[in-house]
């Protein structure tokens, strides 16, 4: 590959995600200089609603455009969890998780989301329709070839590209995903009323047999949804049909939450199969590094996806700043990651295993065993989580 007429820079992100947005905020505001590439066309940011918890809400702060997030979204004081007979499960006050990390949990839109990410970045870092072709590592920089024929020489190379990441695998690094067993739809339901006001800030989440419901609103008119349920991989309905689907699921085990899904369009019923990926040995080599789901993906059973990617940005771009932009960089963030990332993504394929019990008995042991786990541990395992360095 030449590089002799190679546009420079110093760090190349691909994937204009949440994590690849947050990683070019960050490292510019370090002063090194960066380009993104976007496979897509344009800003589409997959999904519904994205609660943003306390700890990608710390990362904002310290870079300076938290209060953005929280205009842009909805703040959750309380969040309940609940068995579908009606069985409090837990009850946690999100309001005063806020006084030890100083932010309430937001939801808003993801693609809201983006749009703040995207604002905070100057015209021509983020380039939409193109993506990595091909690379060769040098001594001392990364040839890159994109798909619309430009050369990158880039210092280092980071992959925020998501769970199939394509720099994984160029760079060799494996990945191999694990379905978890269910899929779920997600979706907004717009002018819904399924709560009276007072409650207008809770969001909730219940467990059926087989299947789980949550739900918050995102803005003052539209609550975001989710339903979990057990399913052979790559089973894909259309539009009607998830509908129809989700409609008998709401009245077997969740009939007093059917309006939020007959304010919901077909037609804006997303279902993704819910997997993660097997712990990787490595998440770099040399001068490519990865962030987010291409390093680590997660199933959603702790809100922790776009959080972990975000906590990842903020560790990477220290890591340049202390050691420069080198493998040692790439080092020294998934040593301070690690062991958080990995305990993470642990609890939330755990939590994915216990939520979809049928068995009655089976149900009540769970239901016991966790209220008296969540009442013994809960602090602790918050601290754990929404803690950043």
């Amino acid at each position: 590959m030449s590089s002799g007429h190679a546009t420079r820079v110093d760090i190349l992100i691909q994937g204009g995600g949440i994590g690849g947005l947050a990683l070019a905020i960050a490292v510019m505001q370090k002063g090194y200089t960066v380009l993104v590439v976007e496979r897509v066309g344009g800003l589409s940011e997959p999904g519904a609603g994205i609660w943003m918890a306390p700890n990608p809400m710390q990362v904002f702060d310290r870079l300076g455009f938290a209060e953005k997030i929280t205009s842009a979204g909805w703040m959750i004081h309380r969040l309940t969890l609940q068995d579908y007979n009606g069985e409090i499960l837990q009850v946690s006050d999100l309001s005063a998780v806020s006084r030890l990390f100083g932010f309430e949990t937001i939801a808003l839109h993801r693609s809201l989301l983006q749009k703040v990410l995207c604002a905070q970045l100057p015209c021509g870092v983020l380039n939409f329709g193109t993506e990595v072709k091909s690379l060769i590592q040098g001594t001392g920089s990364v040839s890159v070839l994109l798909a619309d024929g430009s050369e990158i020489d880039a210092t280092v190379v980071v992959g925020a590209d998501g769970m199939r990441s394509r720099i994984r695998q160029l760079a060799s690094l494996g990945g191999e995903t694990r379905y978890s067993g269910s899929s779920s739809y997600r979706a907004i339901a717009r002018g819904a009323r399924p709560l009276s006001s007072e409650f207008d800030h809770d969001a909730y989440e219940i467990w059926g047999k087989g299947c789980r419901l949550g739900f918050s609103k995102i803005n003052a008119d539209d609550y975001y949804w989710y339903l979990t349920f057990d399913s052979a991989p790559n089973k894909n309905f259309s539009p009607v049909e998830r509908q129809a689907h989700a409609q008998s699921l709401l009245r077997s085990f969740f009939p007093r939450w059917t309006m939020l899904l007959e304010n919901t369009r077909p037609e804006d019923i997303i279902q993704t199969d819910i997997s993660d990926l097997r712990r990787l040995s490595t998440w770099s080599s040399h001068r490519i590094g990865l962030i987010g789901d291409a390093a680590h993906a997660t199933t959603p059973n702790l809100g922790q996806g776009g959080a972990m990617a975000i906590e990842d940005s903020f560790s990477l771009a220290n890591a340049f700043e202390r050691v420069g932009l080198s493998g040692r960089a790439f080092e020294l963030y998934e040593k301070e990651r690690r062991e958080k990332v990995d305990w993470t993504v642990s609890a939330s394929w755990n939590i994915g295993r216990m939520c979809h019990l049928k068995n009655t008995m089976a149900r009540a042991l769970r239901n016991a065993v966790l209220k008296k786990v969540l009442s013994g541990s809960g602090e602790k395992q918050i601290r754990k989580l929404y803690s950043i360095v």
